[in-house]
């Protein structure tokens, strides 16, 4: 059985790409439609894309650099969204423990949310088959992840120059929060988030989704305490 395993990881690593591929291409499509509709080069949002690995990190970055925010304040806001970041290494990381030092340094730059739940489906591989299958089911979202944001970018411009284009990124996070208001905290942190960024962002645009996200996470932890 271990055999037969370790001889196919990278084919069910494409079988796994394939199951989540016309989501992500949605979201990178309608990603790369929004950079181009907020004057984002392509060559940025590529190569954006590929070094950030996280849609709405690189959201979130892209539209404060359009509003004129601050370096730090684009770093710390997307390193706030892309915070559950550390709980899926933490839950990964007796994976990774036995795996060699070169692979515990490069790997984690293919950790989000589809390759952390895809690789909980497979606890049968170890070893070098993990390694095996993580790195090509990096490969594979990595490739449908920037193929899609290039799509997007490419599509921007041929659409109507209709004022709704700067919208469908906030159109996009809301389809992706719907589904997970499942709790309490859930809808205290969306529902805070949501109005200190709303509130915030009139006054001071750059810093709208920065505050919003920290009364975000301080409200959902009072209401789960």
């Amino acid at each position: 059985m271990r055999t037969f395993v370790d001889s196919r990881p990278s084919e069910l690593a494409l079988r796994d790409t394939a199951s989540v591929a016309l989501g992500l291409g949605a979201f990178g499509v309608t990603l790369g439609v929004t950079m181009s509709a907020l004057g984002i080069g392509a060559l940025p949002g590529l190569i954006g894309a590929a070094a950030v690995y996280g849609g709405s990190a690189q959201l979130t970055a892209v539209t404060l650099i359009h509003a004129g925010a601050a370096f730090l304040a684009v770093v710390v806001s997307a390193a706030i969204v892309n915070a559950r970041m550390l709980l899926y290494g933490a839950s990964l990381s007796p994976r990774f423990s036995d795996q060699p030092t070169w692979f515990r340094w490069l790997a984690p730059q293919f950790v989000i949310d589809q390759t952390y739940l895809l690789s909980g489906a497979r606890p049968e591989l170890v070893g070098r088959a993990f390694r095996r299958y993580w790195g090509s089911l990096g490969a594979f979202i990595l490739v449908v992840w920037c193929g899609s944001i290039a799509v997007g970018m490419l599509a921007g411009p041929a659409l109507p120059d209709l004022p709704h284009l700067t919208f469908v990124g906030t159109a996009m996070f809301l389809g992706l929060l719907a589904p997970r208001l499942t709790s309490r905290p859930a809808v205290a942190a969306a529902l805070t988030g949501g109005l200190v960024a709303a509130v915030v962002g009139l006054v001071r645009p750059e810093l709208g989704i920065l505050c919003g996200a920290m009364s975000g996470v301080m409200a959902g932890s009072a209401a789960r305490r």
